[in-house]
């Protein structure tokens, strides 16, 4: 993969694990600027069965429990009232390279040619919409986004549903939260990332397939926030993931990947 669609790919897999410190950060009011650095281990593409380990930099820009903006792309909660949010998301897929490159931030990988002969996917400019709520110790979130300009025109989407709690870390009160979620796609877009054509696979040797719309994923997420000063923070998450429906029976992932998708990682991040 170029270096770009490396450092795009690794930031939408990290960010979902940094939530739970985004969250609580949100509560200050004003204007809040958030940068570290982490290691992640991460599928080199989604549905591989080999794995990279990459160091990421984070580097977030935050105004209150309204807006968000980081590598992941824009978020404006343009309802925030009684423990719900609402709004706008834009969104970059900075798409997906037949033939693996050098990158400074990979460590340590197994260099995959499984792609080759399906050709490249541009990147894709995504629209779309939040809705948040927030009773007590749970939280559940939907978005869903449409690619509007790039190399898939598909609607997609991701729901989920965390439960949030303490506890004490080496002197320390500690912040965690775990639970489900699920992906989907409709037909445009889990074909043009999951579909194989008879071109593609006399170029790749990968069975040809047509992928359908469809919930794409189902998991278990978590993650853990250790405060180590009053503008330090230690974040860590864990994710597992298994592809299902088109998706998981995709030849790409049957014949040259793997349905069970692991992604952990660990940041130290300071906010000032």
């Amino acid at each position: 993969m170029r270096l770009t669609t490396t450092l795009i790919f690794i930031a939408s897999v990290a960010l979902p694990g940094t939530v739970l410190a985004q969250d609580i950060e949100a509560k200050r009011e004003g204007l809040q600027i958030t940068v570290g650095t982490g290691i992640i281990a991460a599928p080199t593409y989604l549905g591989d069965d080999d794995y990279q380990t990459s160091v990421f930099p984070n580097i977030t820009l935050r105004y209150g429990e309204r807006f968000t903006a980081s590598l992941r792309g824009l978020e404006f909660a343009a309802i925030s009232s009684s423990g719900w949010r609402a709004g706008p998301v834009l969104r970059y897929d900075f798409g997906r390279d037949e033939r693996p490159d050098d990158s400074p931030f990979v460590i340590a990988d197994d260099p995959t040619t499984d792609l080759v002969g399906l050709g490249d996917i541009d990147g894709t400019v995504e629209l779309g919409g939040f809705v948040e709520y927030e009773a007590r110790s749970f939280a559940a979130k939907l978005e869903l986004r449409q690619g509007v300009d790039g190399g898939h025109d598909g609607l997609l989407g991701e729901a989920s549903l965390s439960y949030r709690g303490q506890f004490a870390a080496i002197g320390r009160q500690a912040f965690y939260s775990v639970g489900p979620a699920i992906s989907f796609g409709d037909d445009a877009y889990n074909d043009t990332f999951f579909g194989v054509s008879a071109v593609q696979s006399t170029a790749s040797g990968i069975s040809q397939f047509d992928a359908d719309g469809g919930v794409n994923s189902i998991g278990l997420h978590s993650s853990a926030m250790m405060p180590l000063t009053e503008k330090t923070s230690l974040v860590g998450f864990l994710k597992y993931d298994q592809l299902v429906g088109d998706v998981g029976d995709s030849s790409i992932v049957t014949e040259r990947g793997s349905k069970d998708q692991v992604t952990a990682g660990l940041f130290i991040n300071y906010t000032f």
